[in-house]
Parts: C-alpha cells; structure tokens; sequence
C-alpha cells in the first residue's frame, strides 16, 4: 500500500517522546509498504533530521514550523474558539503539500500521529485514516490546568475542553483510532464511547538499550529527558529541592545528573546545587544510565508510557517513579521498580536502593526482563497492521451531532 504518515515532528533520530513512537512506525510500516512521511520540523535542528529518515521511507515532505507563526495561530484561536494545539499545528505550506498529493490520489491511507495533526486530512472522508492518540492530548491539559494557577489555569481548562470535542469529533469520523497504554485505553473509551479504539503499546528497542558491563558509581543518580518539556522541568525542580536534600542528609556524598537537552533556565540555575550536574543535550543517554547508580523518574505530570522509565530498565538501572510515571507502564512495584510520591517517602525509596547493592542488582535484572515481556516493538506494531487493515477493509462513517456541554 501507499500510506501517508503525519507527524508533528521530524520522526527521527527516536531521541525524544513522539518521536520515539513514530520512528518505530515509520521504520515498521516501510518494510512492507510506500510510505511518504509529511512532518513539521521544529527548528532547523529537526530539519536536519531528514536525511537520516529518507533511507528509512520513500519520500518526505517536511516543513519548518513557524515559532512565531504557531504562537500567533494559537493566540487568535484562544479568542476564536479553535483548540490551540490544532491552531498551533496548522502550517499552511504543509496543507498546500499534502493536499496536492491527496488530490492526485497518491495514498491509500493515511496514519496520523497525534490529533494536532488530523487537520491535515480531515478533508478527506473516503481515504481510510488510522489516529494515534497516544495519550489524549485533552487530558494531558487537564492535568496542566491541575497544576497550573490563574489565568494559566482558565487557558489550560479551555483547551482541555476544546480539544476533547475535537478528539470526538475526530474519533467518529476516521475509521481507527489508537492509544499507548491500557489507561488510556479506558479514559478514551470513557470519554469517546462506540467508536472502534485499539491500544498499541510504546516499545523499547531493546537491542539500543541493554544492561552494559561499565561499573556503576553507587552514590550517583540520574535523570533523562528533553528539559524544555514542563512536566520534566517540574519534575526535576521537586527533585532538586524537596527529595535530594533529604537524601543528603543520609548520603551526603550523592550525585544527581540531568541529562537532557535543551535545558531551561531553571533548570540549568539547578546545576547550581550541591552535588548537581546539568548536562545539556548529549550524543548519546547510554553511558548516563550504564554508569549511575539508581535511575529517578520524579515526573508529577504524566499520561501514557514514559519512554524514558522503559529506557531505564531496558538498561538493568533499578529505578524509582512517582505514581504518575509509572501508571501507564506494566511492572511489578517492589520487584521492577520502587514508586514513591511524597517527598520523604521517595528519599526513603532512593536511600534504601543506594545503602543496597544487592537490592540495586536484583531489582535492574528484573527492570530488564519485565520490558523483555512487555515491551517487544514487534509485539506492539503487530496491532498497527491490524488497526490498518481494518481502515481499509471498511467504511468512513459520518461525524454524530457535536455533544452539548461535553467537558474532560
């Protein structure tokens, strides 16, 4: 088949969040079939991304976002009533693009990743559409409103609201619609009922990510991840000033990197503390998990799979989570991982891993074989296929009559 893939960003290199999904997609759809990937590239950086993904696929189209275009787009739909994130997203090159290949009928079906990006063929009702969720980007601004104080909040409530209809409206008029976790999976058919919905679990490429035979520092800690990202940011700051200074008092010879790149100013004023190290952006995360004693994923804001856990115990790093990371993910508490959320309680947690090395080995070569069960990619894209071949196989259906007073 021809199939056109749509993704928010450049799907390569799998570095970050979505890209790391759509990578493996991508990747997996081409081995049987012509797939033109159509992509924002978020900067110039992400634009050169695209000659390590042409070998991958048959063609791509990609286009640099506009900063100041998205954000103008996303300020005139906050007064109009149009969901920010589809405004933000709504780069005309792109449309003109793509539309000039769907006219010609260049596709047989169109895999879209995340709802931002349907607006790019919600036009065209006749070619089968599979919609990747992922998380349900309408609940991710909810629990942002959560977080959030005025006027941040109202914006943030707004769009959780504005963005759930969309996602209705979306999921009742393209043939197939997916998410990444089994929580998702109820949140969607809770909010989303009677359309036909499949969860494709995130996978970890387990051959990149595997236990390596450095020594680990035993008094060292370790963070991932993209650190412009809010969630991660908030994460590490709690980190930093309610939880690490309660591990000092116990192991005052700690240390705790953040390895990530694109750090905000905040974060970066966090290298600032005892015993903390902000690294920037890195070739490559392996040596920082191979090398650190106990990994921490102290995200407090968090849908779906965190990749960045997976990647942790891919590598035999015994980990502790806070709730919110680890619910989305299928591991054992106290076997595979420790899950705290109060700040005492997620030193104790830390502590107790640092003091026991014997705890720290057996609990890495459980991390490991839990992903190994889990989260096979092979296993997860099987269900792609299949996803596919019943957009195909069947018909679009007509959009029912926007729900009155509908909220996330």
């Amino acid at each position: 088949m021809r199939i056109l893939f749509l993704s928010q960003r450049v799907p390569y290199p799998p570095n970050r969040g979505d890209k790391i999904p759509s990578y493996h997609y991508v990747r997996h759809l081409a081995r049987q079939h012509a797939v033109t990937v159509a992509c924002l590239a978020d900067g110039p950086g992400d634009l050169a991304n695209v000659d390590g993904l042409r070998s991958v696929v048959r063609s791509v189209i990609a286009v640099p976002r506009s900063r100041l275009g998205s954000r103008l787009r996303a300020l005139r739909a906050l007064a109009g009533g149009r969901p920010l994130t589809v405004a933000y997203f709504d780069e005309p090159e792109l449309h003109a693009h793509v539309r000039t290949r769907l006219d010609a009928g260049d596709y047989d079906a169109a895999v879209v990743f995340s709802s931002g990006m349907a607006q790019y063929v919600e036009a065209y009702p006749d070619l089968p559409r599979v919609l990747q969720f992922a998380d349900l980007d309408s609940l991710k601004w909810r629990q942002y409103a959560d977080a959030a104080r005025p006027p941040r909040r109202w914006v943030y409530r707004t769009e959780a609201e504005r963005l759930l209809r969309y996602e209705r409206r979306l999921a009742h008029t393209f043939a197939q619609s997916l998410v990444c976790a089994a929580r998702e999976l109820g949140d969607f058919r809770r909010l989303i009922p009677g359309v036909p919905v499949r969860c494709v679990p995130n996978g970890v490429d387990l051959d990149y990510f595997r236990p390596g035979r450095e020594a680990r520092a035993p008094n060292s800690l370790v963070f991932t991840g993209v650190m412009n990202y809010w969630p991660n940011v908030d994460g590490v700051t709690w980190f930093c000033h309610e939880v690490l200074p309660l591990v000092r008092e116990r192991v005052p010879d700690v240390a705790f990197t953040i390895c990530g790149s694109s750090p905000t100013r905040p974060v970066r004023a966090l290298g600032r503390l005892p015993g903390v190290r902000v690294t920037g952006a890195v070739p490559d995360v392996r040596p920082y998990l191979a090398g650190a004693g106990v990994g921490v994923i102290p995200v407090r804001i968090a849908r779906g799979v965190q990749n960045k856990l997976l990647e942790a115990m891919a590598m035999g790093l015994p980990t502790v989570a806070t709730p919110a990371a680890w619910a989305g993910v299928e591991a054992q508490v106290g076997r595979d991982l420790l899950v705290a959320d109060r700040p005492a309680d997620y030193a104790d947690a830390v502590v107790r891993l640092l003091r026991d090395r014997r705890l720290r080995d057996t609990m890495g070569r459980s991390a490991r074989a839990a992903v190994e069960a889990n989260y096979r990619w092979d296993r997860s894209l099987a269900r792609l296929d299949e996803a596919i071949a019943a957009a195909v196989g069947g018909r679009p259906r007509a959009a029912p009559p926007a729900p009155v007073g509908s909220a996330v």
